[in-house]
């Protein structure tokens, strides 16, 4: 059961949690309490200390390689999106090429094969990654077939956007696992930080029980900070 504090606000009494949730604060309270319980001579069947600790450590260490990961997914994701503003920009002089070829009111015609598709009122390259993943496969196909492989906006220019994009998205879906494992890893270790914490904070109000608040406080406590 979580620790509660009954709290005074705007003339009615609420209860708030002397436990943090967010990361960062759980992370401080656990680091000063873990000194605290080490100086004291309070114990607990079921942990100590120094499991404490160790846990405290191995948090810390996920929430740093959290921050990490999500710092190198921003910039896959700011990466990501640049080359597909590049796909759709670049598309008109594909489709200019096709209309040159087969003659505007023909153009429409062709751009299936080349991984064109209608979306709305308009044709584009589609925008969900693994339809156009396939989609620049035929483009590049297309342009070499039709002998538009040699142009500015040829095979040469679709291959390289293409290799990029693969290679991105392959990034962006390696970094979202290592994230998933990671947010699983922390979380667990969290709710065990949490359950010694809710423990301690019992232990300290058993043994201090005219001055525990004062105690918790040494211990890292400090409600108003989180």
């Amino acid at each position: 059961m979580e620790e509660e504090e009954l709290i005074e606000v705007k003339g009615k009494k609420q209860s708030r949690s002397i436990v943090p949730q967010k990361d960062v604060d759980v992370l401080t309270v656990s680091t000063s309490a873990t000194d605290a319980w080490i100086k004291s001579e309070l114990t607990l069947k079921w942990t100590s200390p120094l499991e404490f600790r160790d846990s405290t450590i191995q948090y810390k260490a996920a929430y740093d390689t959290g921050n990490t990961l999500l710092g190198e997914r921003r910039i896959i994701t700011q990466t990501f999106a640049a080359i597909n503003s590049e796909i759709d920009n670049s598309l008109k002089y594909v489709k200019g090429y096709i209309a040159d070829m087969f003659t505007k009111e023909n153009a429409k015609a062709y751009y299936t094969q080349f991984g064109i598709e209608k979306a709305g009122n308009k044709y584009a390259i589609p925008r969900d990654n693994d339809t156009r993943q396939h989609s620049l496969e035929k483009m590049i196909k297309a342009l070499d077939s039709n002998d538009m492989g040699t142009r500015k906006y040829g095979k040469t220019y679709w291959e390289a956007l293409y290799h990029r994009f693969v290679n991105t998205k392959q990034a962006a879906s390696t970094r979202d696992g290592e994230t998933s494992v990671q947010v699983s890893n922390k979380a667990e270790l969290k709710a065990k930080i949490i359950k010694t914490l809710n423990a301690l904070i019992s232990l300290v109000k058993a043994n201090y029980p005219d001055n525990w608040k004062e105690e918790l406080r040494m211990w890292g406590f400090q409600k108003e900070k989180y």
